[in-house]
């Protein structure tokens, strides 16, 4: 297996930098065909929907053929589909793609999380440079894509798309090939493995550090979908302009990468798992916070607060499950972290939108705000227990 962390970072930096990339042009190039708004929203949902369906079975996948071989093959497959997009006319195509291309691009960030847990076992260090560089992705994908598609087209922003997976499948050749005996074991039918990866995944969290780590997940990317879906609505109402509000935005996500190297300082003194929970509770208290102002700056300083929080936490996450976990099932772990997350990410605004019809939407903040406030207490009553 390779000892070259910087082939995961890079992979990092691809495989999630993939998902606002595509973010960016797809909404654009289906208001392009004619899509309503309510239809665009359908295209942009389709593209979790397999990966919450999937994402069990596709980790224990990583598990049991290699990172290797399955980030490789998933990122050839998201450069073709990339090349695919021009020739969609309509919003049924738009769909079918969506459904595919998103399954296999959240498979590739499954496979990074995996093999990284499986080569460097929670190595601080090593986490808070693939938090960092995974960060990076997200901040400089859209910009980068957003000028092709000014100056360039669409065309030529879906041939960006490709090259940026044809690069990630480069990079994933040169990733450790770790499988493990689930290989070897008695062969059974799909049906029969899929069922057998779900029993095993949900079975899991009656370990204590599992639940812990799944839970915390979810209430982290509970309130990433709350920022990002109706912080742009709210800053809107305020008349801010597009450039403030994507200023606003952007710094948020390049605060998150700058303090991916925070776990590796709090480290010293923390446990991961510490780190994880306090540096969660701070993100949501500045999430809630937003309600409680509508000035540019004020705001802003939330929105960076929240990014340091949010940035520190998913090296602290990676930690925990490469030293707590064990490297067979490093994989089945992420599918189920990722399974999970995408059902917070998908109830989360629609409990936001109910907020905003009842109380409007700057109060959405601190009404979903304290829900996920009070689920992260859960969260710890329920470690404390197990714990005594």
């Amino acid at each position: 297996m390779t000892r070259r962390p910087v082939n995961y970072y890079g992979a990092g930096f691809l495989a999630l930098g993939l998902v606002p990339l595509t973010a960016v042009i797809v909404p654009l190039y289906a208001l392009g065909l004619g899509a309503s708004a309510g239809q665009v929203g359908i295209i942009m949902a389709m593209r979790s929907l397999l990966p919450f369906l999937m994402a069990i079975p596709g980790g224990a996948m990583m598990d049991r053929f290699g990172v290797r071989f399955m980030v490789s093959r998933l990122s050839a497959a998201c450069a073709v589909l990339a090349l695919v997009y021009p020739f969609a006319d309509g919003f049924w195509p738009l769909l079918l793609l969506q459904l595919i291309f998103g399954l296999c691009q959240s498979f590739c960030w499954i496979g990074v999380q995996t093999g990284i847990g499986k080569a460097f076992k929670g190595d601080s260090l090593i986490t808070s440079h693939l938090g960092f560089w995974s960060m990076g992705g997200t901040f400089i994908g859209p910009l980068m894509i957003g000028v092709i598609w000014d100056y360039l087209g669409s065309t030529s922003s879906f041939v960006t798309v490709s090259v940026w997976c044809a690069l990630l499948m480069c990079l994933a050749l040169t990733l450790g090939e770790q499988s493990s005996a689930i290989s070897a074991q008695e062969p059974m039918s799909k049906r029969k493995q899929m069922g057998a990866d779900y029993g095993a995944a949900f079975g899991l969290l009656k370990e204590p550090i599992v639940f812990f780590v799944i839970a915390s997940s979810s209430v982290r990317l509970g309130a990433v979908a709350l920022q990002t879906s109706f912080l742009p609505v709210y800053l809107a109402e305020l008349s801010f302009s597009a450039s403030q509000i994507g200023l606003v935005i952007g710094v948020s996500a390049a605060s998150s990468a700058v303090a991916a190297f925070l776990n590796n300082v709090m480290a010293r003194w923390w446990q991961p798992e510490r780190i994880l929970a306090v540096f969660i509770l701070i993100a949501l208290l500045a999430l809630t916070a937003m309600s409680a102002t509508s000035s540019f700056w004020g705001l802003m300083g939330l929105n960076i607060l929240m990014g340091v929080a949010i940035g520190t936490t998913q090296p602290a996450m990676f930690s925990v499950l490469g030293a707590r976990i064990p490297s067979e099932i490093q994989g089945l772990i992420v599918g189920l972290r990722t399974s999970v997350n995408r059902l917070a990410t998908f109830f989360v605004p629609l409990a936001a939108g109910v907020a905003a019809e009842l109380a409007g939407t700057r109060y959405t903040f601190v009404w979903v705000g304290i829900l996920l406030i009070a689920l992260w207490a859960l969260t710890q009553l329920k470690m404390r227990m197990q714990a005594s």
